[in-house]
C-alpha cells in the first residue's frame, strides 16, 4: 500500500499459443519444409533456432559440438546439426561481425569433421518461421544455450511441435528454465565441455527416458499456455478493481 493505492506485484510467465502452434505444424507449407529438411537429418539430427546474435550464444554451442565430434568417433557421420539463425540488427557491424564468425566455425568444424557424403553442420540464415517449426518438428536433441533471455519460447514450441519425443537442452540464464528444468538437461551457458557432455547424454540417452521428459515437457507447457497466461492477469486484475468482476466491465475495460 501507498498513498492509498494498493499495488501487487506478480510473475507471469508468458508462453506459447498451444493450439494454434500445433495448427500450424499441420499446416501444408510446415509439412513441405519437414519433407524438405528430412534430407538433412541424420541417424540424430540436433536443431537450433536462434537470432543470430551474441547473447544467444551460438559460437559455444558448435564449439560443444566440435568437442563431442572429436571426442566421440563413432558419432561422425551419425549426427548432423541443423542450426537456423535469424539475421539481427545486421546495421551494427558488432552483429554483422558475431554471423561472419559463427559461419567460419562452422566452416571449420565441417572441414575439420566431414567427409564427401556427410557434413555435421547445416546452417539456415534467414527469417523463415515456417521452416524452424518444420525443423523442431524433427530434432532428436533441441539446443537452446542462450547466455541470458527473458523467456526465450523456443524451449516452449520446439516440444509442442516435436514428433521424435526429442531432448531439450537448457541454460540456467533462459527464463523458461524454472518451468521446465524438471524435464530438460540443464547446462552452464560458458561452459563448453559441460554442454558437450549434455549433448553426448541427450544423444544416448534411452528410449523410455526420452519419452518420458518430452511428455512432461509438453504437460508443463500446456498446463501453462498463452491462455493461462493471460487468465491470470486478468484474475488478478480483478481481486484489484471488483467493477471487473461484470463482464461488460471487463470489455470496457
Amino acid at each position: 500500500m501507498w498513498g492509498g493505492r494498493r499495488t501487487l506485484v506478480r510473475v507471469y510467465p508468458i508462453s506459447v499459443d498451444v493450439a494454434a502452434l500445433l495448427r500450424l505444424a499441420r499446416s501444408r507449407p510446415v509439412r513441405a519444409y519437414a519433407d524438405t529438411l528430412r534430407k538433412e537429418t541424420s541417424e540424430f539430427t540436433i536443431v537450433r533456432v536462434d537470432r543470430a546474435e551474441p547473447s544467444k550464444n551460438v559460437l559455444r554451442g558448435f564449439r560443444a559440438y566440435d568437442l563431442l565430434l572429436a571426442r566421440h568417433p563413432e558419432l561422425l557421420e551419425r549426427v548432423r546439426f541443423l542450426a537456423f539463425l535469424v539475421p539481427s540488427r545486421t546495421n551494427l557491424p558488432e552483429y554483422r561481425q558475431y554471423i561472419n564468425e559463427v559461419r567460419e566455425l562452422i566452416r571449420n568444424i565441417n572441414q575439420k569433421h566431414g567427409t564427401s557424403s556427410w557434413l555435421p553442420i547445416e546452417l539456415h540464415y534467414e527469417n523463415n518461421y515456417p521452416q524452424a517449426v518444420a525443423a523442431m518438428r524433427l530434432y532428436d536433441v533441441l539446443l537452446v544455450n542462450a547466455m541470458m533471455d527473458g523467456m526465450n519460447l523456443v524451449a516452449k514450441e520446439g516440444p509442442i511441435v516435436n514428433q521424435r519425443d526429442g531432448v531439450l537442452i537448457l541454460t540456467e540464464g533462459i527464463g523458461a528454465h524454472a518451468q521446465l528444468k524438471d524435464y530438460a538437461l540443464t547446462v552452464i551457458a560458458a561452459d563448453v565441455e559441460g554442454t558437450a557432455q549434455a549433448l553426448r547424454e541427450a544423444l544416448i540417452m534411452p528410449l523410455e527416458e526420452r519419452r518420458h521428459r518430452a511428455e512432461g515437457l509438453r504437460r508443463t507447457i500446456a498446463r501453462s499456455d498463452l491462455t493461462d497466461w493471460f487468465s491470470q492477469q486478468l484474475h488478478d486484475l480483478t481481486i484489484l478493481d471488483p467493477r471487473l468482476h461484470s463482464p461488460s466491465s471487463v470489455e470496457s475495460y
